[in-house]
């Protein structure tokens, strides 16, 4: 599908100026009325529209997304597996030192862009299902198939975050804009419906590796794997056996579709070699210009998770602001679980200092820790996500722009949901669940387990989906929060490289602000403007 994004452009003016039309009642010239466009939008306009709303849903840097650079930093932030890094401890930005702290308010940037992102994506999805008539024509039945999932999806994030947001499931009327809550179980309900409606529409993919010729658009596999994991989530939260039921059976669908697999070589995970590839079940294209050709996409991920500019540069990388660095819990645990930190996940995921050091360097240069250290790091760094010069476009000028593609559901995790929905509902009876789990231990080049545990789940879980902002919510879901996150913030680490004369490392270990987990981080706090504008409809969340 071109990635068309003028359409909401249009749009907005159209809104925008309808009302001067309705004031004035006369029609004006050289405006296009939103009510015309959508009713006779061609499959092209209406392909249009719907890339809009993808790249709305994906995201960029400072802007009205869901999956931007904000949410990635303010929930990473919030997890034991990351510090929250940047230029220093005192390092402001955002408030995410604050949600690294555990000191979060309702008026903290991140959530409150994620709130407007949600919200944004599910009303422009509304404009396409109820504005463009219905018709029998495949490629606009497609596009409104795609709105109606994505407009799910996005629910679903906005229930993980604040549990029972209002649910925009129509254009509002305007004495309908003041919503109040929604119970979790009536949007998740709806949510799951608006998925297997659109699982029934959208075509599947043409077969394994395909995923370049279908496009980055939603397909029939990844609407039942985002299904399976909304059951998941819901069911083993609230213990609802019917809907893990129907998880396993979403799940199942897509494993058995033969259509998706695990690359081989995890190197490639977020690098431009990995774009399209088998195990991405959904994706934002990145590597197009958006027609800016100063900003393309505006994807500065890769800025904000590289290398703290305290570590001298490889040859072939980029130091970056160094936000989300990888903790000292975190590299621990991976490199006991792997077993040897020379393991394909483990490396390609984190490196420790020893494995920085043996990277290529210009002629010349002496790698190694600048006097003035790293804040926020205890030895191990980030591989995956950080910034590489040739993955860059080669714009002029200080920012960085990466033309990989932004990943945003993997088959590792269909197959861990699979084994975890399969243990939850069965006691994995016919052991397909354990099978699912070994195919991602079997790639990580670690022995096969011999049966399933809820702490095996858990750990693989960790090992594998670091990068992936979904560590905050599982440790919510099962519970184990107030255990893993109760020091939250507490120590602050500066890494110096070496001991002199030594290969130890020097960590410099001091107290910090942090407060630790608090039982209000069960649910995140609405933005303090949506509870100032609902007329007190929208209750806060407990402890807010």
């Amino acid at each position: 599908m071109k990635k068309i994004y003028f359409a909401l452009s249009v749009a907005a003016l159209g809104l925008m100026m309808g009302s001067c039309v309705k004031n004035l009642d006369i029609p004006q010239k050289s405006v296009l009325s939103t009510e015309e466009y959508y009713k006779n939008a061609t499959p092209a306009e209406a392909e249009a529209l719907i890339a809009s709303a993808y790249k709305m849903y994906w995201g960029g840097r400072d802007v009205t997304c869901v999956n931007g650079i904000e949410k990635i930093l303010f929930l990473n932030s919030l997890d034991d597996d990351h510090y929250t890094g940047g230029g220093s401890f005192a390092d402001a930005t955002n408030q995410y030192q604050e949600a690294g702290n555990y000191n979060v308010t309702s008026a903290d940037f991140g959530p409150k862009l994620v709130y407007k992102g949600i919200y944004s994506v599910i009303y422009h999805c509304n404009l396409i299902i109820e504005k463009i008539p219905e018709t029998n024509d495949a490629a606009i039945n497609r596009v409104k198939a795609e709105a109606h999932a994505l407009r799910a999806i996005a629910m679903f994030d906005a229930v993980r975050w604040w549990g029972t947001p209002p649910l925009a499931d129509h254009l509002l009327s305007q004495d309908e804009y003041y919503q109040g809550n929604t119970p979790t179980k009536t949007s998740i309900d709806w949510v799951l419906s608006e998925l297997e409606e659109a699982a029934k529409i959208l075509p599947a993919i043409a077969g394994k590796g395909q995923q370049e010729a279908f496009g980055a658009r939603l397909s029939k596999h990844a609407v039942l794997a985002y299904r399976g994991k909304v059951g998941l989530w819901y069911g083993q939260k609230f213990n609802d056996k019917e809907i893990l039921n129907g998880a396993v059976a979403d799940l199942k669908q897509v494993v058995e579709s033969g259509l998706y697999g695990l690359v081989k070589d995890m190197f490639i995970l977020e690098r431009p070699a990995g774009d399209f590839c088998e195990e991405y079940l959904f994706e934002h294209n990145s590597a197009e210009n958006d027609g800016n050709p100063g900003n393309p996409q505006n994807d500065l991920r890769h800025m904000w998770t590289g290398w703290n500019d305290g570590l001298i540069a490889p040859k072939a990388g980029y130091t970056g602001w160094g936000w989300n660095a990888v903790s000292k819990e975190f590299g621990e645990f991976l490199a006991a679980h792997e077993g040897d930190v020379e393991k394909p996940r483990f490396k390609s995921t984190i490196h420790t200092y020893e494995q920085v050091l043996a990277m290529e360097y210009a002629d010349g240069v002496t790698p190694g820790v600048q006097s003035k250290g790293i804040c926020h790091c205890a030895g191990y760094f980030t591989y995956r996500g950080i910034g590489f010069n040739e993955d860059f476009y080669q714009i002029a000028g200080f920012w960085k722009y990466s033309t990989t593609n932004a990943c945003l559901l993997r088959y590792a995790e269909v197959l861990l949901l699979y084994a975890e929905a399969k243990f939850l509902a069965d006691g994995d009876a016919d052991g397909a669940g354990l099978r699912a789990l070994n195919e991602v231990r079997t790639r990580a080049e670690l022995e096969p387990v011999g049966a399933l545990t809820y702490d095996i789940i858990k750990d693989e879980r960790r090992a594998e989906l670091f990068y992936e902002q979904e560590r905050y919510f599982d440790l919510v879901r099962w519970g184990d929060a107030p255990t893993a996150l109760k020091d939250k913030g507490k120590k602050l680490y500066k890494f110096y490289g070496y001991k002199p004369g030594t290969t130890e490392w020097d960590v410099e270990v001091t107290e910090g602000r942090g407060l630790g987990w608090q039982d209000k981080y069960n649910l995140l706090p609405f933005p303090f403007e949506q509870i100032s504008a609902a007329k007190g409809n929208l209750k806060q969340n407990p402890g807010w």
